[in-house]
């Protein structure tokens, strides 16, 4: 069987407007609920809704538009094969091709936050990206967002974790990298 992974609009729904929605219903609701309970004076409004906003923007909104984008961008023009039956897999980007089959595979490691890592709940919004990172014999990397490639696992491989705060893979294909 051949299956073919892209980036799709369930991506984006799933990764980018699920969670923007989400983060700003929580941000309103609690907003107003604030303003009530501490019985904000009329003259202190603005400033309190305005310094609420700037909290928000910094330590949520921003990493998980950056995070959002980054895996965008490495997703959008990219396509991974995955044929089951062969144990072969494709990889496509533009003009650029990478066929590896399943003995060629050294390690797959899946990087993903430390709430997700240490099974913990995610208030921060942007807790949920991942990237899968696919090591071969000759030492090339492969960076498979989760936007390209939504699996809990990697077709029958053992998987490693690993923690990162920001889960950015820096680009999709390094040729014979030097691995750890």
């Amino acid at each position: 069987m051949i299956i073919n992974y892209k980036l799709s609009t369930n991506q984006y729904k799933k990764y980018v407007f699920k969670p923007l929605l989400k983060l700003i219903s929580v941000i309103v609701i609690l907003a107003f609920l604030s303003v009530y309970i501490f019985d904000v004076a009329k003259e202190s409004l603005f400033f309190v809704i305005g310094a609420t906003c700037c909290w928000v923007f910094l330590i949520h909104l921003l990493p998980l538009l950056i995070l959002a984008l980054n895996h965008i961008i490495l997703s959008k023009d990219a396509l991974f094969v995955v044929d089951t039956t062969n144990r072969t897999y494709r990889y496509e980007e533009g003009s650029k091709q990478l066929l590896f089959n399943s003995e060629e595979i050294k390690q797959i490691i899946i990087v993903v936050s430390p709430p997700s890592y240490d099974g913990r709940l995610d208030i921060l919004g942007f807790g949920y990206f991942y990237y899968w990172k696919v090591i071969l014999a000759d030492g090339t990397i492969l960076s498979l967002s989760c936007m390209l490639l939504d699996t809990e696992e990697f077709f029958g491989h053992a998987i490693q974790q690993e923690k990162e705060l920001f889960p950015l893979p820096n680009t999709a294909y390094l040729p014979g990298c030097a691995v750890d």
